[in-house]
C-alpha cells in the first residue's frame, strides 16, 4: 500500500532511530525524492518471493527487509510442520551471503533447524536439496539476472517447489504481520552446514538422467562462463564427467556480485556472450553455452556453417522437446506429458502430437511447472518427461522442481554430440523441425516503466486495455481477448491478457512479476521462415497501439 508523505516521513524516522549505524550513514545522506522512493512502499512480497534495488527503507533488499519475510516465513513453517528445517542457499550476487547468514540466525531463533549451504549455489541445487534432505522449505537469496544493484528471496515449500499463489498468499499475510525490527535471538546449535556430498549426489544425478536418455553421443568442444555466477562448478564438471572438453571463461569464472564485464549477467542477451565468442573463435568450439548467476536459465550458441548462431528459449525448448520424445519413442511410460507456460512457443503441441504426448500448460513462472510435476507423482497419474518455458528454463528430470541449468547444458551438450555424429548441428535439426511442422517464431518486447509512477503506468495500461476490449486491434480482427483474471480455467486468477487474431497469431501481454516493466509476447505461424518473420514486425506495430490505450 502506497503510504502518503506524513507516514513516509514517519517510518523514514523509525528506521533513522533503530537501523545499524551504517544504514544510519546512508539514510541522513538521502534526498527528499529519495525518502520517497524508499519508504512509499514495502518491499513487495509477492507469489515470486521479493526482489529490489540493494539499500536502506522498506522498499529496498537490506538486512531488515530480510528479517521480516523470513520472520513471517517462519511462522508460516512452524504452523505447518513440527521439528521444521529450513534450506538456505545463496548466488554470487553483493550481500547474498549475509542475508543467506540473516535468513538463518532468524529461522534458528525460532526453533527452526537450518542447512545452510557455505558457498554459491544454483538454485536447482536448492530445490534437490530440500527433497533430499526431506525439509519442510527452502530460501534461495538471489535476483536471477537483474543487474548488480538488485538482490532478492525466493521461499520454497517442502516438495521444493517455489511457493504457489496458494501457499504464497498465507505467507505474505505473516509476512505482512511481521516488523522490521523484531529482537530474535539466533540458536547457533541449530544452523547445520550442508555437506559437499550433496552437490556431488546432485551432479551424479543429472549425469544419470541425460546418460539413460542417450549415451550414443561424440564429446564436444565447449566453451563455458558462468557469468560470475554460481554454475562454475556444478556445470563444469558435469559436462566434463560426460566427455565433452570444456574450456571456461576465465575472466567471468570467478563469483563477483558486480558482474564487472558485463552490462547484465543474462544469457538471454547476446552481449553476454561476447568475451565467450572470443574464446570460442580462437578454440574452435562446437558450442557456446551461458549460465545465469543462480544458474536457472541456460544460454546457447552453436557453431554452424562456420560461424555461431544463438538459439533462444523457445527453440532450444523445442530442440530438446523433439529429441526428448524422439528418443523415447519406443518405450514412452503411460500417459507421458510435457510442460510448458502460455507464453511459450505452441510448436511443441505439433511435436508431441506426433507422439500421442499430452501439452500441459501453465501461466509464467517455473513453479507451475514444478506443481504439476509433483501432483502427477502425488496422485501418481501422468508421466513428466520435460518442461520449460520460453525465457530460457527448463527442467528434464524430476530431481528438482524448478528450473535447471546444469540439466540443460548436459542435454544440450548430449543434443550437440548426437547430431555431430552425423555432420549435423542443432541448428539444421531446428530446421527439420520446421521442416515438417511449419515455421513458427517468437518475439518478446520488453516496455521498462521505473519507480512509483511506472508502476502506476503499468496499471493503467492494464486497465485501459481491458475496458477497450473489442472485436478489433488496429485494423486486425480479434477472435479471441482472454483476460486471465476472469477467465483463467483451470490456472490461477492473473494479471494476463492474451489477444488471438484470424491467423492464430498471438499477443499476451503481462506485467512483470519481478521487474518494472511490461512484456509482450509475439507468437507467429508462416509457410515460411520470411513470412513468420513479416507477420512478427506487424504485431510489433500492434505493440505500440496497446502501450498508447
Amino acid at each position: 500500500m502506497l503510504r502518503d508523505d506524513l507516514a513516509i516521513n514517519e517510518e523514514y524516522k523509525r528506521w533513522l532511530e533503530n537501523s545499524t549505524e551504517e544504514m544510519k550513514e546512508e539514510l541522513r545522506r538521502f534526498s527528499p525524492s529519495e525518502v520517497r522512493e524508499s519508504f512509499a512502499l514495502d518491499l513487495e512480497f509477492g507469489t515470486g518471493g521479493m526482489r529490489g534495488v540493494l539499500g536502506a527503507g522498506t522498499n529496498r533488499m537490506n538486512t531488515f527487509t530480510v528479517r521480516r519475510a523470513t520472520l513471517g516465513f517462519g511462522r508460516w513453517i512452524s504452523e505447518r510442520f513440527s521439528n521444521s528445517s529450513v534450506v538456505i542457499a545463496f548466488d554470487t550476487r553483493r550481500k547474498s551471503a549475509h542475508f543467506a547468514e540473516v535468513a538463518a540466525e532468524v529461522l534458528s531463533s525460532m526453533g527452526i533447524k537450518v542447512h545452510l549451504f557455505i558457498e554459491p549455489m544454483p538454485v536447482p541445487v536448492l530445490s534437490f536439496a530440500v527433497r533430499e534432505l526431506k525439509a519442510s522449505g527452502g530460501v534461495v537469496i538471489t535476483a536471477s539476472h537483474n543487474p548488480p544493484q538488485y538482490n532478492g528471496y525466493k521461499v520454497y515449500t517442502s516438495d521444493g517447489t517455489q511457493a504457489v499463489p496458494r501457499y504464497a498468499e498465507e505467507i505474505i499475510e505473516k509476512v505482512e504481520k511481521s516488523d522490521y525490527f523484531e529482537n530474535y535471538d539466533p540458536d547457533r546449535t541449530l544452523i547445520e552446514k550442508i555437506p559437499n556430498s550433496l552437490l556431488e549426489g546432485f551432479i551424479e544425478t543429472v549425469k544419470k538422467n541425460v546418460l539413460g536418455l542417450c549415451s550414443d553421443y561424440d564429446g564436444l568442444s565447449v566453451v563455458y562462463t558462468p557469468l560470475h555466477g554460481s554454475g562454475n562448478y556444478p556445470v563444469y564438471k558435469t559436462l566434463s564427467d560426460l566427455g565433452h572438453k570444456v574450456k571456461r571463461v576465465e575472466e567471468q569464472a570467478l563469483p563477483d556480485g558486480n558482474f564487472p564485464t558485463v552490462k547484465s549477467p543474462n544469457p538471454e542477451d547476446l552481449n553476454a556472450f561476447s568475451m565467450a565468442l572470443s574464446v570460442a573463435e580462437e578454440a574452435e568450439a562446437d558450442l557456446l553455452i551461458a549460465t545465469d548467476p543462480d544458474c536457472d536459465r541456460l544460454g546457447i550458441m552453436v557453431k554452424h556453417e562456420g560461424a555461431y548462431t544463438a538459439l533462444n528459449g523457445n527453440q532450444t525448448g523445442v530442440i530438446m522437446t523433439a529429441f526428448i520424445l524422439e528418443r523415447l519413442k519406443e518405450s514412452l511410460p503411460s500417459d507421458p506429458f510435457i510442460v510448458k507456460t502460455i507464453v511459450s512457443t505452441d510448436l511443441v503441441k505439433r511435436i508431441a502430437a506426433k507422439y500421442n504426448v499430452e501439452v500441459k500448460e501453465t501461466l509464467t513462472g517455473f513453479k507451475f511447472i514444478g506443481e504439476i510435476i509433483e501432483k502427477s507423482e502425488v496422485e501418481g497419474k501422468g508421466s513428466y518427461l520435460f518442461g520449460f518455458e520460453e525465457s530460457y528454463g527448463s527442467l528434464f528430470g524430476r530431481h528438482a522442481r524448478d528450473k535447471d541449468a546444469v540439466s540443460a547444458a548436459a542435454l544440450a551438450c548430449t543434443i550437440g554430440g548426437f547430431l555431430k555424429r552425423t555432420g549435423r548441428t542443432m541448428v539444421d535439426y531446428l530446421e527439420e523441425i520446421h521442416e515438417e511442422h511449419g515455421h513458427y517464431l517468437e518475439a518478446l518486447v520488453n516496455k521498462d516503466y521505473v519507480g512509483i509512477e511506472g508502476k502506476e503506468r503499468i496499471e493503467s495500461i492494464m486497465k485501459k486495455l481491458r475496458s477497450r476490449r473489442s472485436l478489433k486491434l488496429g485494423k486486425e480482427r480479434i477472435i479471441e481477448f482472454r483476460d486471465y483474471l476472469e477467465e483463467s480455467g483451470n490456472l490461477p486468477a492473473a494479471d494476463v491478457i492474451s489477444i488471438e487474431m484470424q491467423d492464430d497469431s498471438k499477443i499476451i501481454v503481462r506485467p512483470s512479476g519481478t521487474e518494472p516493466k511490461m512484456k509482450f509476447y509475439l507468437m507467429a505461424r508462416g509457410n515460411n521462415e520470411n513470412e513468420a518473420r513479416k507477420r512478427i514486425e506487424e504485431l510489433s506495430e500492434l505493440v505500440e497501439g496497446i502501450e498508447g490505450v
